[in-house]
This record gives C-alpha cells, sequence and structure tokens, in this order.
C-alpha cells in the first residue's frame, strides 16, 4: 500500500519546498511548544538519534498500517489563519475522512483516497453519532453498525456513515502553498504507513535529531526530527492506490459484455477517460528543481524536517510539518478512536469484496435485460460529478419499452450548463436553456433549440461526456433476448450487497471487452439489482475519479413521451 513513485517525489518537492517548519525552526533556541501545560519540556538540547531510537523511527509507518485506522485532529495554516480537521485515516482502506473548519468559518466533509478528493460543503445535515443512517434511495447504507462504533463520538468528528447527497469530486491536487492545503495533508497522511519497517541503515546515516523529552496526553514521548520521506535500501515502486489507468480506457469500447452488447457502438473518448493521479493540475505543482541540489544526508533531500512525537512503543501520536509555503500543521493521532467510517457513495459506497459469479447470479444476470423490459422503465435521478469539482443533479423518465429518457439536468452552481437532454437508441439531444431548468423536464417537450447527434458521431468526436455514457448505457439494459450466462459467469463479479431504498440488493461489475485487464472491482460499471432481478441504479466511474449514479424508481410508471424531439 502506498503512493506511487511520481506521487512520492512530487510530495518530496513540495514537503521541502515549505523550508523548515515554523515550530521546529526554533528548535535551537526555544524548542517545540510543549503540549503538556502542567510539565515543561526537558530543555536538553539535541542530538543524533541513538539506535533504539532509529529503530523506532524505521518502524513507524509499519506501525501505522498495522494499527489501520486512528483518529486524527489538528490545525494547517499560521496562527489567525488556520484550518481545523478533525477525523480518521484508515491507512489500510487508503482512506481519510475529515471534518475541516476553514479560518473563514467555512465547514466541510471531506473524504479522499491517494488520488482523488470528495468535498461536501457546508455543515452536514444532523444524524446519529453512531452507527448506520437510515437506508433511502440516495444511500448505501451498511447492515449493522460499523466494528467499533459504540459509544457517541468525540464532539468535532463527522458522522460514521457520511451524507449521500452533496458530494463534489475532483482529483488530488497539490500546491506548493497555501492554496489546497487539504490536498497537501492527504497526500503526507498516505505517506506515513507501510507494510514493512523502513531500513535503519539508510535511515540512520540521515541527519535527524532527537529534540526533547515531552509528554502527549500524561505519555512520556521522544520528540524526533527526521524527514518527511523514509529512504529506501533500494529503489522500489510502491503499488499504487489509484485507480489503474486500464479501468477507462480511451477508443471504443462496448458496454459490458453479455448484460448491453448494443452498446458497442457507444465509444468512450479521452473526454469519459478517468485521470492518473500524475496527470493535470496536480502534476504541475512541482516547480522546476533547486540548481543546487541538497546534500544526499540533509533531510531536506528527504521531503523536509518532520516533527515525530513518538511514545516508547514507536506509536506516533502527534508531527509537525509544513505542508507547503506558509502551511506549518500540527497534527495529533488519536490512537484510541479507531471507529470504522462508511466511504462516501461519491467514492464508491461500501467496501467491496470482489467474488466469482456463481451459476445462480449469472442466470439472473441473463435474463436483466428481459426483466427490465417487462418492468417498462420509471423515474429516474441521476447525480454526476464533474470535474473540476462541479455537481450535477437530473431528474426525469426512463421508458425502456420505448428505449427513451427525458431528464432535465441541473448544474448546481452554474445555471448556465442546466439542460434539457431527450435520448433514444440512435442519439441524444440536448435543449440548453440559458437559465434554470425546472426539476421535472418540462412536459409537453418543449419545441425549438435542440441539439441532436447520433451515438455514433458523438463518440467519434471525441465530446462524449460521462453524462452521455450512463445513460447510453442505462438506454440498452432493456431487450427481449437473454444474454449469454456462461460468459457472465466467467467474466462478471459480485462486489457485495448492499442495501438501496430498504431493499436488498446485489452489486456486480460486468467488464467490457476492453476491460479484460482491469483488476476486480475497477470497472467502468456496475449494477444494482435487486432480488427480482430488476435494475435498481446504474453506478459510472466518472473522469472526476469519483462514482455518478442513475437511480431508478419503478413505482413510477414514466409518462408518455416523445419519440423524436425538433
Amino acid at each position: 500500500m502506498g503512493t506511487s513513485t511520481d506521487g512520492r517525489r512530487r510530495i518530496l518537492h513540495l514537503l521541502a519546498a515549505g523550508g523548515l517548519l515554523l515550530g521546529l525552526a526554533a528548535t535551537m533556541t526555544g524548542g517545540l511548544a510543549s503540549c503538556s501545560a502542567a510539565k515543561p519540556a526537558e530543555q536538553q538540547g539535541s542530538r543524533a538519534l541513538n539506535q533504539g531510537e532509529i529503530t523506532r523511527l524505521a518502524g513507524m509507518r509499519a506501525r501505522n498500517f498495522a494499527d489501520g485506522r486512528v483518529g486524527l485532529r489538528g490545525t494547517i495554516g499560521p496562527a489567525g489563519n488556520q484550518t481545523r480537521v478533525d477525523g480518521w485515516v484508515d491507512w489500510q482502506r487508503q482512506l481519510v475522512y475529515v471534518s475541516v473548519v476553514g479560518a473563514d468559518a467555512n465547514t466541510a466533509l471531506i473524504q479522499a483516497t491517494p488520488s482523488v478528493l470528495a468535498i461536501r460543503p457546508g455543515t452536514p445535515p444532523s444524524a446519529a453519532p453512531t452507527g448506520p443512517a437510515p437506508e433511502s434511495a440516495r444511500e448505501s447504507a451498511p447492515a449493522s453498525p460499523p466494528a467499533g462504533a459504540g459509544g457517541a463520538l468525540p464532539a468535532g468528528k463527522p458522522s460514521l456513515t457520511p451524507p449521500a447527497d452533496g458530494w463534489r469530486v475532483r482529483p488530488l491536487q497539490l500546491s506548493s502553498d497555501e492554496e489546497r492545503p487539504v490536498d497537501n495533508l492527504v497526500a503526507f497522511l498516505f505517506l506515513l504507513a507501510k507494510q514493512e519497517a523502513d531500513p535503519t541503515g539508510p535511515l540512520g546515516e540521515l541527519r535527524n535529531e532527537w529534540v526533547r523529552r515531552d509528554t502527549f496526553e500524561g505519555t512520556p514521548v521522544d520528540v524526533l526530527l527526521g524527514p518527511a520521506l523514509l529512504p529506501q535500501a533500494a529503489p522500489s515502486v510502491a503499488p499504487s492506490a489509484a485507480v489503474p489507468s486500464g479501468a477507462a480506457p480511451s477508443g471504443a469500447a462496448p458496454a459490458s459484455a453479455g448484460v448491453s452488447a448494443s452498446a458497442a457502438s457507444a465509444p468512450r473518448t479521452e473526454a469519459t477517460t478517468v485521470p492518473s493521479p500524475t496527470t493535470g493540475a496536480s502534476a504541475q505543482a512541482s516547480a522546476s528543481p533547486s540548481p543546487s541540489p541538497p546534500d544526499p544526508k540533509s533531510l531536506e533531500a528527504h521531503g523536509g524536517a518532520v516533527g515525530y512525537w513518538l511514545d516508547a512503543k514507536g506509536a506516533l501520536v502527534r508531527l509537525e510539518t509544513v505542508l507547503g509555503e506558509g502551511l506549518p500543521s500540527v497534527l495529533d493521532l488519536q490512537r484510541g478512536q479507531q471507529q470504522e467510517f462508511v466511504r462516501a457513495v461519491a467514492l464508491g459506497g461500501q467496501d467491496i469484496k470482489p467474488t466469482a459469479i456463481t451459476k445462480a447470479e449469472a442466470k439472473v444476470l441473463s435474463q436483466l435485460r428481459q426483466r427490465n423490459l417487462k418492468a417498462r422503465g420509471g423515474a429516474v435521478t441521476v447525480t454526476m460529478p464533474v470535474n473540476p469539482s462541479a455537481l450535477r443533479v437530473g431528474r426525469g423518465w426512463l421508458d425502456w419499452q420505448k428505449r427513451l429518457a427525458y431528464l432535465a439536468v441541473r448544474d448546481l452552481d452554474d445555471e448556465s450548463y442546466d439542460v434539457l437532454l431527450h435520448a433514444d437508441r440512435t442519439g441524444v439531444a440536448i435543449r440548453k436553456t440559458g437559465k434554470r431548468v425546472p426539476e421535472q423536464p418540462t412536459l409537453p417537450v418543449p419545441k425549438g433549440k435542440w441539439e441532436w447527434i447520433d451515438w455514433v458521431a458523438l463518440g467519434s468526436s471525441g465530446e462524449i461526456t460521462d453524462l452521455d455514457y450512463l445513460v447510453y448505457e442505462a438506454l440498452s439494459l432493456a431487450a427481449n433476448v437473454a444474454d449469454d450466462a456462461d460468459h457472465i459467469e466467467k467474466h462478471g463479479r459480485r462486489l457485495r450487497v448492499d442495501v438501496l431504498g430498504k431493499v436488498p440488493v446485489g452489486v456486480f461489475e460486468l467488464p467490457s471487452a476492453v476491460e479484460a485487464n482491469v483488476p476486480a472491482g475497477q470497472a467502468r460499471m456496475r449494477y444494482w439489482v435487486d432480488n427480482a432481478g430488476v435494475l435498481k441504479r446504474l453506478e459510472l466511474r466518472t473522469a472526476t475519479g469519483g462514482f455518478a449514479q442513475l437511480d431508478l424508481d419503478l413505482s413510477e410508471k414514466p409518462p408518455t413521451l416523445p419519440m423524436k424531439v425538433r
């Protein structure tokens, strides 16, 4: 587990560019501020680390990984302009979940992986402090309270089950200044854990320092000055937790084999490709290297100096670092706060455990399009994260018997992006209004100003969007013929069992032909199917790195929709 080599290099440069820690810059004169007001820190003067201290520092990241999940609380930025964070980091799941309060008192919830950041601005709705929130059509809720969820959460911690709506998603973007403090924090947190201990030999050759003895919440600790990136015994590439590039190939891509083979004419293009964590805005964060490289044994050469507060067992309880220019940071790791929290729907929801599809499940899935056709269709709700950090929601109807979809799509930030969308088996039309569209699409369908393009031309134009792709796949999931059950059994995967709108569902992925080598759980589409074998949700991995959902309410039958619009 860990970040990619390129990611480590970007972070190394980022931390080194921040200079010495503001708290540690005065080490030789006043030392770090003690967290214990009752017991002043011992001012004995700094010195080189002894072998026992080197061993503890070298084992710190392995200890973090073994513990898996700890509470996180701290500040980013100078006094008077600080961002406060409170939540958890789960190193084994590669997931951070924090509530954030800015210096301007604006609040947000944030969940992040090593490559993707999901942000929910504003104060979240009140929720029970422990256990799952009630299921809803917009939420993937756990079947039972998460492990370690007993007792009330400390003030400031977010709810263990995050709200299901309102999440904006974008790739993680590092910055060398105060522009994106939480991105820098998240990237650094993922560097603090790995499965094996670091080699003591290369670490001992660096200019680390023992700063002093102190106490942290009544526990004696040693405050050590060490590198942000611990050196390796030999060059190695840590496996990236990011979405593999194969999960979103460009070029022609049929829909999932065995379910919607008719979607072969809907090509994917670069417009719908999930970005790599080493491309885009985050790659621009690396400034030109210093003309004079630092001494290889200096802390600057390994990401800069970090103050590590380690107890006698080598557990990290506090760290002080600079996450970029003007971003001094103090973070407390609350090792007793190990509550298990739920991944936000925008990042995929409940954890997955991919398994082979059984023969019985394959038979049900092979008849999915037939059962959908018989169900006719219903009301649909679409939630679509869009770069950069935008969120669009759509409401309308899907008629499987006529192969029609009609939606009103709203951009929650900019109404100039609002459109009406009408799609059939041959193509898609949009009507730009330049103003806010109604929550439900207008009936009768307005005439004039519709822009239509067939699916093949849209794909070859390189302008197909995630919304186009999601709507096309939804339309294709109805037919009067069964699909190949043997193919589905061989190539499909069950990701998990879940609950949607109080209805038990199975969540499956059915990789397309171009996704043959994609790791389990990383296919583009996910299919939520109830016990009757009918689709309840269609989920798409978007260009943001997060997930869009198209939810179906089959209890509300679609109205009579026009076959064409002009």
